[in-house]
């Protein structure tokens, strides 16, 4: 397996048997495949390609993914058990990925790789690698290491609770692309994470106070690379846990969702009206919010008008008392969000981040890409939004 090496999986077209919308499975190899986590710049070559990391031959590697033709093309040749994840710049275009704490960019055309920077203990990257707007900038989370006083197995979210309680000195760090320059612009002892840059505004980025959700009193926050000023998103009063921030393609609007802080309470039928999906400025400013019946693990947007969610699990570990395995379409009414229609039923375990469906729109808002282990192995899934009247509803 090398660089370079092309694919071809056999796309599987079906219909949903609940949305009869017609799904397209991209991927089907004995490996896991998914996209990028929800937030990351993935798509490039004027929409038409992605990247995208896959599972092939016994290692994990970035691969691009062609949509007219469905080729699949291995872009690097890593060695070692880790599983990269990036983050296209389009502006530079190049994607963005660490492998063994070192930075590297690798060129979308050429396939060309150049070290940017490399990290060193005590302080290792804990986030994926962001670019700024203007493409000079990586921003990155950097957290000290925590070692273990006997072996224990890691898992998915293995160590979550125990980084809350530790309080580990975490840096955000920007890195100056051209020269390799790194510059500590924010720090706290506390756990942090998902370090997003504005894809407009080159200045500014959000991050968040990681933890359980309801363990967290101001999950949001934002930060300016020029002064180092942070500010609270959506402002907590101890009602709400909030999070799953993520940027509308203005660049400028946050989208969030959340439920009550009270996990048992939001779980019953007095209060399940009470979860909500919000959108706000970067600077904080002009809040809307809106409650509704359902709870997704992730939701999606370009804009306020239509969000996707992706419902649980398909075998239920939340406070949730039914499974509902659905990709889920929300549309802005004018007053509220109406729905949720049923655009597919994903049935993906959650198991791991490979995993979960972290459903996405494409860039031109008539498509959803997601991720699925519903067939054993994880696989992308591509569904046509078409008319949100045709599509059941969500009871």
């Amino acid at each position: 397996m090398t660089k370079g090496r092309t694919y071809q999986d056999p796309q599987f077209r079906y219909i949903d048997q609940y949305s009869n919308r017609e799904i397209v499975q991209l991927t089907n190899y004995l490996g896991h495949s998914n996209h990028f986590y929800f937030t990351d710049p993935t798509f490039f070559n004027d929409n038409r390609s992605m990247v995208f990391t896959s599972d092939r031959e016994n290692q994990s590697n970035l691969f691009r993914y062609d949509f007219d033709t469905g080729l699949i093309t291995q872009m690097t040749d890593l060695k070692g058990p880790e599983r990269p994840g990036g983050c296209v710049s389009l502006v530079n275009n190049a994607v963005y990925f660490w492998w063994e704490n070192v930075l590297y960019e690798l060129n979308l055309t050429t396939l060309e790789e150049r070290v940017v920077w490399e990290a060193a203990p005590p302080m290792l990257p804990r986030g994926r690698a962001n670019p700024t707007a203007d493409g000079k900038y990586i921003c990155t989370m950097l957290m000290e290491e925590q070692p273990e006083e006997t072996p224990r197995i890691a898992f998915s979210y293995s160590r979550f609770r125990e980084y809350f309680h530790l309080k580990p000195l975490t840096q955000i760090a920007r890195i100056e692309i051209a020269t390799g320059k790194m510059d500590v612009i924010h720090e706290d002892r506390r756990y942090m994470g998902h370090v997003n840059t504005s894809p407009v505004l080159p200045q500014i980025l959000t991050f968040c106070h990681e933890g359980p959700w309801n363990w967290i009193d101001q999950r949001i926050w934002g930060l300016n690379l020029h002064t180092g000023a942070t500010w609270k998103i959506r402002t907590q009063h101890g009602d709400y846990s909030i999070g799953h921030e993520y940027w509308f393609a203005d660049g400028k609007h946050i989208g969030y969702h959340g439920r009550p802080r009270d996990e048992l309470a939001a779980s019953s039928g007095e209060l399940s009206e009470k979860h909500v999906f919000g959108h706000i400025l970067w600077d904080n400013t002009e809040c809307v919010e809106d409650h509704f019946p359902f709870h997704s693990t992730h939701f999606h947007s370009l804009d306020e008008h239509l969000i996707v969610g992706d419902g649980t699990a398909a075998f239920v570990f939340t406070s949730e008392s039914a499974a509902r395995p659905y990709i889920q379409l929300f549309k802005w009414d004018g007053e509220r969000y109406a729905g949720p229609r049923i655009l597919a039923y994903h049935r993906s375990t959650f198991n791991n981040q490979h995993a979960h469906c972290h459903p996405r729109f494409t860039p031109d808002g008539k498509a959803v890409l997601y991720t699925s282990d519903l067939t054993a192995y994880s696989n992308m899934y591509l569904v046509e939004v078409g008319d949100f009247e045709e599509l059941p509803e969500l009871t």
